[in-house]
């Protein structure tokens, strides 16, 4: 009787637990797949009541969508500089995050352990306190609507070299050691030897950085002045005015927006299950 009971309510328990998932799930997937079905219809499919979620026919897959704001919009420009910013930023991010957490981890000096604790407290901080701060000093350097000024303040991040030293604390000592033996210097142990044993938590940082970057919005704003430099959520804020809200082209634009980020998960992404696993073990 007792063995029944267990059993039931384990199975009552899983029931549960599916059906909480399974709402959740449709909770995130359900809006995305509107827009992206969405994408491919006329605006007066868009806008009629009650709601319609597949287009009418297959005649009716407006293609243009996709093509119009490229050509018209300057939604190419748009795109092309997210990816460039986004590359520029992930790549120097990757390099930079990595030296910093390898001199935190590996060296001993003098101040170490309390500018850890002054990166851990800039952790605490939200980005957008720092980002007027951050407009002055770039507004000083004259690198006000430039690329330089997308991409130089977020070089390095606080998350990206707290991730990194504890991803490198648990590289044994061993390895640098037996290259400093064999007449490595500090840069060739750490560009032949530490660099490439930090894959999982490169591809992991990697993905973190492109997908914050890609998203950010309030920055470029800021910085970007001139519309060439806009980025993709810049373009698509812009997009929608007071008398024209062309529903068709924004909903394909947003899945525009999406792919990269889609495709870049899709090839790191057993790098960040490793990197999460691996990463945070040793304090």
């Amino acid at each position: 009787m007792s063995f029944a009971g267990i059993s039931l309510r384990f199975s009552l328990g899983q029931l549960v637990f599916f059906v909480a998932a399974t709402m959740l799930a449709a909770a995130f997937v359900l809006p995305m797949l509107y827009t992206v079905l969405s994408s491919v219809k006329p605006l007066e499919e868009i806008t009629k009541l009650p709601l319609q979620w597949f287009p009418e026919s297959l005649a009716s897959l407006q293609v243009g969508n996709f093509t119009e704001p490229m050509a018209r919009f300057k939604f190419a420009r748009y795109l092309a500089n997210s990816l460039f910013v986004g590359a520029a930023v992930t790549t120097s991010s990757l390099i930079f995050c990595t030296m910093a957490g390898y001199s935190l981890s590996k060296f001993a000096y003098f101040g170490r352990d309390s500018f850890f604790i002054l990166v851990l407290i800039t952790l605490m901080i939200p980005l957008e306190v720092t980002f007027i701060p951050m407009l002055i000093i770039v507004r000083d350097l004259g690198m006000n609507n430039t690329y330089w000024g997308l991409i130089v303040p977020l070089m390095i991040t606080p998350f990206g070299v707290f991730w990194m030293r504890q991803f490198i604390m648990t590289i044994p000592d061993d390895y640098a050691e037996a290259a400093r033996i064999d007449g490595l210097n500090e840069f060739q142990i750490f560009w032949r030897i530490i660099f490439p044993m930090c894959k999982p938590a490169l591809g992991a940082l990697a993905i973190f950085t492109f997908m914050s970057n890609w998203n950010s919005l309030i920055w470029p704003l800021i910085v970007a002045t001139s519309q060439d430099l806009w980025t993709i959520p810049v373009g698509l804020v812009a997009f929608e005015g007071e008398f024209f809200k062309p529903l068709n082209f924004i909903f394909a634009m947003a899945v525009v927006a999406v792919i990269p980020t889609v495709v870049l998960f899709a090839f790191l992404r057993r790098r960040l299950l490793s990197g999460i696993a691996m990463a945070g073990i040793k304090g």
